[in-house]
């Protein structure tokens, strides 16, 4: 089999995908730390974001809402942000967010700091945010050189499903699926803050599961 020669700029390229891939594991280990693996009744902020598509850490939408241990909504933040490539078609088509619409908001790096004195040292919650959302905000602060990662305690609605339902989806965990198996529905289209909504309506659901099952025991 011949062997595949790169040129100077390929290896460069290849050498900064496995740092960003090493970087990223790292920090994944970090934040898994910070995981509430059962759901509970306290204070927190859901959180949401929308992306242009191509890079995880371009993120074109901030929302979250910051919820009482009483269960009332205290405040919202929402932020159009403007992206660093392109936005993806399928995500305009599943978002309706559009590149007219982004053209005069902030940029990440000026938005990161307003969404970080909003979260302060709460609990988060949303889902897949273990994986997914979180991460996304630190390859942000990678980008742009912060020293201070995002490593709050938080409540991954995904990974409580699959431990209190891992049969009864059939598999599906996506926040559409367990929306459907819950007989909820969305207020509105896939954005931020509607998906923050979701989300927290969710928890409410897998919280009654859970206390219920533990009665039971």
């Amino acid at each position: 089999m011949k062997e595949l020669i790169l040129t100077p700029k390929q290896k460069q390229l290849a050498l900064a995908k496995k740092r960003r891939q090493n970087w990223r594991r790292q920090v994944q280990n970090q934040v898994n730390k910070n995981e509430i693996p059962h759901p509970c009744r306290c204070g927190f902020i859901v959180f949401d974001l929308e992306g242009a598509g191509f890079l995880e850490e371009d993120i074109t939408e901030i929302a979250a809402i910051r919820v009482s241990p009483s269960g009332e909504v205290q405040e919202i933040y929402q932020q159009l942000v403007k992206p660093i490539t392109k936005l993806n078609k399928r995500v305009v088509a599943i978002t309706g967010i559009t590149e007219d619409m982004l053209a005069e908001k902030p940029k990440l790096a000026d938005v990161l700091d307003d969404f970080f004195a909003f979260v302060g040292d709460s609990i988060v919650l949303g889902h897949d945010i273990g994986y997914n959302d979180i991460m996304n905000i630190n390859m942000a602060c990678r980008r742009f050189h912060r020293q201070k990662l995002f490593l709050p305690r938080f409540l991954d609605t995904e990974r409580i499903a699959k431990r209190l339902l891992p049969t009864q989806t059939g598999g599906k965990f996506g926040l559409d699926a367990l929306m459907k198996y819950y007989n909820l529905q969305a207020d509105g289209e896939h954005r931020a803050l509607v998906d923050c909504y979701s989300a927290w309506a969710l928890y409410r659901c897998l919280l009654k599961e859970y206390e219920n099952k533990k009665e039971e025991l």
